[in-house]
């Protein structure tokens, strides 16, 4: 007989030893994942979009006082290059987000494939 270690756990962990069993535990913990992981990047996003609109609201006002201070002046500049790149990281977190999600529908088709074998 073939050795087979990580199935004979994963039968353990599931409570099973049928195959079918098997591959829907496997599918569902890997389900579970993905919306956790879709959950924790909306929120990164809701936060660096509070972000990105509070540093515009800083930097509407920096441009008031930067003409009558140096200081004032590299900071606004300084800010507005962190904006930036808070856009460009915005823009990264979104095309995480699209591909997660549409990774999550390819997950409960695997899932779903497994029932129909019941």
């Amino acid at each position: 007989m073939v050795s087979m270690p990580n199935f004979e756990q994963l039968k353990e962990v599931c409570g099973s030893d049928e195959l079918k069993d098997c591959f829907r535990f496997i599918f569902a913990q890997d389900e579970s994942e993905n919306e956790g992981l879709v959950t924790k990047i909306t929120e990164l996003c809701n936060g660096l979009r509070q972000k990105i609109s509070k540093f515009a609201d800083l930097i509407d006002e920096g441009q008031c006082i930067s003409h009558f201070d140096a200081t004032a002046c590299v900071g606004l500049e300084c800010l507005v290059k962190a904006q930036a790149r808070n856009g460009d990281i915005l823009q990264a977190l979104i095309g995480a987000l699209d591909l997660t999600r549409a990774n999550r529908d390819e997950k409960r088709r695997h899932v779903m494939l497994m029932d129909v074998r019941d």
